[in-house]
């Protein structure tokens, strides 16, 4: 799988755990060109925090690879397949100089755990993060006026 970031992610924290696109972000995938729009909100790489310092969230190898992962798996996403979502993942953390190991683990860990949240529309819906969440729309909402 041959993928290209074409352009930075600009991300801006909201609370706990939740992050908001301030503008796209923009990669291929196999030649095809994906835009996830300004305004979409991730959790980034869902990873207890023991494992941070091989997957950060949001930043690190994996950081912008857990964006585009969000977006397939999201309801309004592209439908490209959960394993192919998967490995995007897994080849964009490579690309941005995740060891085979490291990245390795991240695509099992995805593949084992990810039929819970793919294109359900929820991601650990706890009361935090749904406070959380009606803040990131609230963000997006200003966003979108400027």
């Amino acid at each position: 799988m041959k993928v290209e970031i074409l352009s930075s992610d600009c991300t801006e924290r909201l609370g706990n755990r939740l992050w908001v696109l301030t503008q796209p972000f923009i990669f291929s995938v196999d030649d095809e060109v994906f835009v996830v729009p300004r305004g979409f909100v991730t959790d980034g790489a869902s990873v207890p925090r023991v494992m941070y310092p091989i997957c950060s969230p949001v930043s690190g190898p994996f950081g912008q690879g857990a964006i585009a992962h969000d977006f397939y798996y999201s309801i309004d996403g592209p439908d490209i397949g959960r394993f192919r979502a998967d490995q995007v993942l897994y080849s964009m953390g490579r690309l941005r100089g995740a060891w085979i190991s490291e990245a390795q683990l991240v695509k099992s860990g995805v593949n084992l755990f990810g039929w819970m949240s793919y294109k359900t529309g929820r991601d650990k819906m706890t009361a935090k993060s749904c406070y959380n969440f009606v803040q990131a729309r609230l963000r997006v909402a200003q966003l979108s006026l400027k």
